[in-house]
């Protein structure tokens, strides 16, 4: 991980390769390093569903080793899924498991497909735009309805419970909703969610209950706004899969995917990233978030970028 925190992607490999000649034969077929050529593999999306989006990416070339390729995801995720460039086949369980079972040779987690194809910082972004929404007439209306004499910018600003140091207390993101010029969408669900009236006087908190009906229903409602800011989370793999503009807050001690001391992501090139400069320092990301987000706005605006 440290070798992927500083991009020296090709010691991280020949580490996990040292790993991997300690270890036993899986007698589970997980994959131990072997080629997948003309395998048939499961793919097994179970960590986070930002991982998921992450590493689905390298489904086409996946597909053009193996002779068969299944994805397996959580029921939230199953509809998403088939939204991505090359998935054809996706298994899940629960009331939504299939009836017959799924034949195999080697199964894998989406996140060891970099390690798969050994990929190169050089290498990425490797795919761009590769996760595709299609949005119905009557939903596609509803969401550009307000008047596009704005930017619309969505919010969202708490992560996960299994890490609380990436999320941003809402009194700090609060403050955006000062800026002229913009439209605000909320993009937390459940107990995540604050009302309008919480806001100052003159500003609105729009929702979408669509972002809180399913993952496929946020991403649609990420694909359709012109900015996205929001915290280490679901969101900000979303807008970097489907190459939408976003601004992601970071905590001091960042996730290796976003590299150490760089402010753009060579996994997702829509993405900006604004790091705290030390740990809990969420003030000072906040008030450089704000006045970017007042530069773009007056400049959008002025250069006739809102349609």
């Amino acid at each position: 991980m440290v070798y992927m925190l500083l991009g020296d992607f090709e010691l991280a490999w020949a580490e996990s390769d040292g790993i991997r000649r300690r270890g036993a034969p899986d007698p589970h077929r997980f994959w131990q390093g072997e080629s997948l050529r003309d395998k048939r593999v499961m793919l097994r999306c179970l960590h986070g569903f930002g991982d998921a989006v992450q590493f689905l990416r390298y489904v086409p070339r996946l597909r053009e080793i193996a002779c068969e390729l299944i994805v397996e995801v959580s029921p939230q995720f199953q509809e998403l899924a088939f939204c991505f460039d090359g998935v054809e086949e996706v298994i899940t369980w629960g009331e939504r498991a299939q009836a017959s079972t799924s034949v195999w040779d080697v199964q894998i987690e989406s996140n060891e497909l970099p390690f798969v194809f050994r990929t190169r910082l050089s290498d990425l972004p490797l795919a761009t735009n590769y996760l595709k929404i299609p949005l119905d007439r009557d939903r596609t209306r509803a969401v550009r309805a307000p008047s596009r004499d704005v930017l619309r910018v969505g919010l969202a600003w708490t992560a996960g419970a299994w890490n609380p140091q990436r999320s941003v207390p809402f009194v700090g993101m609060r403050s955006l909703l000062e800026i002229d010029g913009c439209e605000f969408w909320s993009l937390q669900a459940g107990p995540n969610v604050v009302g309008g009236k919480s806001f100052p006087a003159g500003t609105t908190l729009r929702e979408d209950p669509g972002c809180r009906d399913s993952i496929k229903g946020l991403a649609a409602k990420i694909s359709q706004l012109d900015l996205v800011i929001t915290v280490d989370t679901l969101a900000a793999h979303l807008a970097g899969a489907l190459g939408v503009p976003a601004w992601v807050l970071l905590q001091h001690e960042a996730d290796w995917r976003w590299l150490h001391e760089v402010d753009h992501s060579p996994w997702y090139p829509s993405l900006r990233l604004f790091r705290q400069p030390k740990a809990g320092d969420w003030k000072s990301v906040i008030c450089a978030v704000k006045d970017a987000l007042w530069n773009w706005s007056r400049a959008s605006n002025r250069d006739g970028l809102v349609a």
